[in-house]
């Protein structure tokens, strides 16, 4: 997420979002819990939809994973690791059937067995839950235990990226145990999972703050490294950091806009290019705008904009111009641009389309955070040099992602994800949440067939055809990356990768 974020409800990043809370006390002191050390307090933007990680999405990462383990973990690098399964495989060919073997040997906090049954019920209770993670698994057909610790999906349609579903970045394969599966109504206020820590319901106010005890039935105490856990829920960034300077906390998540304050401070910061932000033209087919039917109209706006400029207005040197939602060094990015800041391209374009004195566009923002604005108002004056007006409409962040057929256009600012997931998600014709219109395009989706049953070395080439495709089109106006954010005192180690997202908080340690 979560961070340069939008709306905690948006299709954001989902998974890519990891920021912060606060509590009471310092860090130090050692426990006799395999040589962890205090209270790591952290300071997130926002609460969790839900303690469920089968309702919950990318704004509710941090207060997951101190209790909820993933099947297969993302490591910094990006490259995956077994954790709670010991292996997994692809069977045969095309991405239609899929082999877990789970780590023997596991508990869960309230003593139950990780097995493969447990691991059954946990996949199901995604599937039937109307979360971020359940679209994904929607193409699971059927959920076979063949050995103790063995489960095999199989698949109605290819799905190529089961072992990144399975990380900690997109919630499913963190398992629920069986006491929480068959109580669901329970896990809105406890936590059912293998994790090195569990919720402590008494000292947690939901809303405000969350605390985290260590879980004496961790099978890997050894790479705990702290007794405790503690989130606070600060809203506001400025009050987040004034909290961090003075010592209250440790950790907080933050946008750009409190960059040089925390630098200044002397603060350590790690960062992620995650956030793609900009215009969303929704309208493909102009049912509410007529000329955003018309492909020129759409690639006239993508050539009236200076990306460089706004991006350096905006960001200074923490975002990345881009006119695409791939991030570099991801799969599907593409070295080179289709578009280039022209504006007199952009009028001739329009000129070709009919419309030589421009057009008025309307858009819907949200009202919080003041980036939004920012950013379509920096939109609005490289457009108007082409002749083209927006109408900015402000909602309630709550709502404006409710009113998306309403307004032709939307703001834009969501994670860049794996390209299978971002087509689910935001362009393919059923596309979930992002894809008000249903707008569609024929050799989108055949590339999307072809690269979901390719194997590993024939895909990447296919994401990036499909993200050049969605750039040609012009059913996005991207214009820049921007940072998701960890600032952090100096007794806080985050091991994180420069362009990767950051490692989970419960890798997060004391620095040496």
């Amino acid at each position: 997420m979560s961070t340069a974020v939008l709306s905690r409800r948006e299709f954001t990043a989902a998974g890519l979002l990891l920021v912060t809370g606060v509590a009471l006390g310092a860090c130090g002191g050692t426990a006799d819990t395999g040589g962890t050390s205090g209270t790591l307090r952290i300071g997130q933007f926002w609460p969790p939809v839900s303690l469920d990680p089968a309702k919950a999405g990318g704004e509710s990462l941090l207060y997951l994973s101190p209790a909820y383990e993933p099947l297969i973990y993302r490591a910094p690098d990006g490259g995956y690791q077994p954790w709670l399964a010991a292996s997994w495989r692809y069977l045969g060919t095309g991405n239609m059937s899929f082999e877990i073997s789970l780590r023997d040997g596991v508990v869960f906090s309230d003593g139950s067995p990780l097995d493969a049954e447990a691991l059954k019920a946990s996949i199901g209770h995604f599937r039937q839950t109307a979360g971020q993670a359940a679209a994904f698994l929607a193409p699971i057909a059927a959920i076979d235990v063949t050995g103790p610790l063995t489960v095999r999906l199989t698949m109605s349609e290819p799905h190529p990226r089961l072992p990144a579903l399975f990380t900690q970045d997109f919630l499913a394969g963190n398992v629920i145990g069986p006491g929480g599966v068959s109580h669901p109504d329970q896990l809105a206020t406890q936590t059912f999972g293998t994790g090195p820590y569990q919720l402590v319901p008494e000292d947690t106010v939901a809303n405000d703050h969350y605390t985290y005890a260590s879980n004496p039935r961790y099978w890997n105490v050894r790479d705990r490294h702290y007794e405790k856990i503690t989130i606070k829920v600060l809203p506001n960034e400025n009050t987040a950091l004034a909290t961090l300077k003075t010592g209250q906390v440790d950790v907080i998540a933050g946008s750009y806009a409190i960059a040089d304050g925390a630098k200044a401070a002397g603060m350590r910061i790690a960062s992620s290019p995650a956030i793609v932000l900009g215009i969303q033209l929704n309208d493909r087919d102009g049912v509410l705008s007529p000329p955003l039917k018309d492909v020129r109209v759409r690639q006239a706006l993508n050539f009236a904009i200076d990306r460089a400029k706004i991006t350096k207005a905006l960001l200074g040197d923490y975002g990345i111009p881009t006119e695409q939602c791939a991030a570099p060094g991801e799969d599907g990015y593409n070295d080179t641009n289709f578009y280039r800041h022209d504006p007199g391209k952009a009028r001739q374009l329009l000129a070709d389309a009919g419309l030589p004195n421009g057009f008025t566009l309307p858009v819907v923002i949200p009202s919080t955070p003041a980036y939004s604005a920012d950013i379509v108002q920096a939109i609005a004056a490289e457009l108007e040099q082409a002749g083209v007006s927006l109408k900015i409409t402000t909602r309630d962040p709550a709502t404006a992602n409710t009113e998306l057929t309403k307004f032709p256009a939307s703001i834009m600012g969501w994670g860049a994800l794996p390209v299978y997931f971002m087509g689910r998600g935001l362009w393919l014709h059923d596309a979930i949440g992002m894809n008000p219109f249903h707008s569609t395009d024929p050799e989108l989706e055949q590339l999307d067939r072809q690269a979901a049953a390719a194997d590993d070395e024939a895909r990447p080439e296919l994401d990036r055809r499909i993200i050049r495709r969605v750039v040609e089109l012009g059913w996005f106006l991207p214009v820049c990356l921007s940072p998701v954010f960890l600032f952090h005192q100096n007794t806080v180690a985050i091991d994180s990768v420069a362009g990767k997202p950051f490692p989970s908080i419960v890798s997060w340690h004391p620095t040496a």
